[in-house]
């Protein structure tokens, strides 16, 4: 693949998280226009990344399904542009409907993800395309640390708008090297014939029909819903270790870091020295033991009587929880990748990432509910549950995953 291929899908991964980035530190302010009261504030922001991730979920296979069927290159730059035009609508939202509107827009188009992944899928073997999807982690760690970097500079000097112009002008000007440099990577004698419904169940329930495909999307599941709970944190810092929100920013950019580290330098060795049914283990180890340090800050720390052994726990185990998932989402994407086959790369992909926005619609809310009434500890014993079924699953199911070598398999 040409450097100027790869430019444009890095700058795609790396625009979608710094985007995130953008929009999660000013959403609050923005909401705070249109409500009134800590409350409503709340309300308002809860429902807006709802909003976002049911969209993308019912979006996401279609998408990833679309461009099985007319190639990558056209899903790939309407969602870009797609995603464009929701930041310029975010920045010139003057009521509250708009922002909604702005939400609509760039979830429905945040299927370039799936198709992301399919057009790395169709263009690097199976033995690069472990090393390849962490290599798009990584760049999206980049993303997530320089995303609010940006932002707040951006609102000091312009506004709690100008964040949002400055994303919509880069990802515009995104679609246009896409346009130039992005080839099509799928040819058309592997493209499927049948155009996709839009019914992501229904995409979803012929995806668990597969039976070499069902393990694998039942422990991305299981992880992506306890890694869920992982949103808890910052009320655990603030109420547990009497954090502000200067201190909650740090442990976002040592996650940003982790995510560098992990998946951009050390996925590749491990995966050589290891196999992939093993770094997959390795990464729900590291996430339960990030889970078992949660629980410990939960039960023993108090903000009257900070301790520094205790702030020591809580960044370890983030630290913890954010290699294991840079491990386990780049391994398994590259076992989704492998066992799709050439023609089904988008939808596995599609419904691969339509699994992680339903968890994203729904377990944020669970996980909050059971911390404000079953105690800080109980979200993150929820998760080390779910982490220790798609560990089992993970060990049971090993062997039958695609390997580039037996020995890689762990049973």
């Amino acid at each position: 693949m040409r450097a100027s291929t790869w430019f444009v899908l890095h700058s795609t991964a790396f625009l979608n998280a710094a985007g995130m980035g953008l929009v999660i530190p000013v959403l609050p302010f923005l909401a705070a226009r249109y409500a009134y009261g800590p409350a409503q504030v709340a309300s308002v922001v809860g429902w807006l990344e709802t909003v976002y991730a049911l969209c993308a979920f019912l979006a996401a296979p279609l998408l990833g399904a679309l461009s099985d069927a007319v190639g990558r290159r056209p899903v790939l730059l309407i969602s870009i542009v797609g995603s464009a035009v929701g930041y310029a609508l975010f920045g010139c939202a003057w009521a509250l409907p708009l922002l909604f509107v702005s939400r609509i827009v760039d979830g429905l188009t945040a299927g370039n993800t799936s198709a992301l992944f399919a057009y790395v899928g169709d263009s690097t073997s199976e033995e690069e395309r472990g090393r390849a999807f962490g290599r798009m982690g990584a760049v999206s760690g980049a993303g997530f640390i320089v995303g609010p970097a940006l932002g707040g500079l951006a609102v000091r000097f312009g506004g709690l708008s100008a964040p949002f112009y400055f994303a919509a002008a880069v990802t515009a000007l995104n679609a246009i090297l896409g346009f130039f440099f992005l080839p099509e990577s799928l040819p058309q004698e592997r493209r499927t014939r049948a155009m996709p419904t839009w019914n992501p169940f229904g995409q979803l329930a012929t995806l668990f029909g597969w039976d070499h495909v069902r393990p694998l999307l039942i422990v991305r599941v299981l992880f992506m819903a306890a890694f869920a709970c992982v949103m808890t944190f910052p009320l655990l810092a603030k109420d547990g270790l009497g954090w502000g929100a200067d201190k909650v920013s740090f442990v976002l950019i040592c996650v940003g870091l982790a995510d560098i580290l992990v998946q951009g330098l050390l996925l590749g060795v491990l995966d050589r020295l290891l196999g992939s049914t093993r770094v997959l283990a390795l990464g729900i180890g590291l996430t339960m033991l990030g889970f078992v340090g949660f629980v410990a800050v939960a039960r023993f720390a108090s903000p009257s009587s900070p301790s520094s052994s205790t702030g020591a726990v809580f960044f370890g185990a983030i630290v913890a929880l954010a290699c294991g998932e840079g491990l386990f989402t780049a391994t398994l994407t590259a076992f989704l990748s492998r066992v799709a086959g050439a023609e089904a790369q988008g939808q596995i992909q599609g419904g691969s990432h339509a699994l992680q926005e339903l968890t994203g619609v729904a377990m944020p809310l669970v996980a909050t509910q059971l911390y404000a009434h079953c105690g800080p500890s109980a979200p993150y014993l929820a998760a080390l549950l779910l982490t220790g079924l798609s560990a089992l699953l993970v060990f049971r199911c090993g062997p039958r995953a695609p390997e580039a070598s037996s020995s890689d398999a762990v049973g």
